[in-house]
């Protein structure tokens, strides 16, 4: 997977309302999103709205 694929997962993970298994997700993947890493484990402490924000602030979307 790549940045922007785990980040749509991680995306859809939260607004499924399925924190737990967002941040386990997102340890699993935190070699592969690098500097993206921080930032993603950032927004999980925001809750859904937080990290919708911040992931289309990050992406431009």
């Amino acid at each position: 997977m790549n940045k922007d694929e785990i980040m749509d997962k991680l995306k859809g993970l939260v607004g499924d309302g399925k924190m737990d298994d967002a941040k386990q997700f997102l340890e699993d993947h935190k070699d592969d999103l690098g500097d993206y890493y921080d930032k993603a484990k950032d927004m999980l402490g925001g809750g859904a709205e937080g990290i919708m924000d911040k992931i289309k602030g990050i992406f431009g979307k």
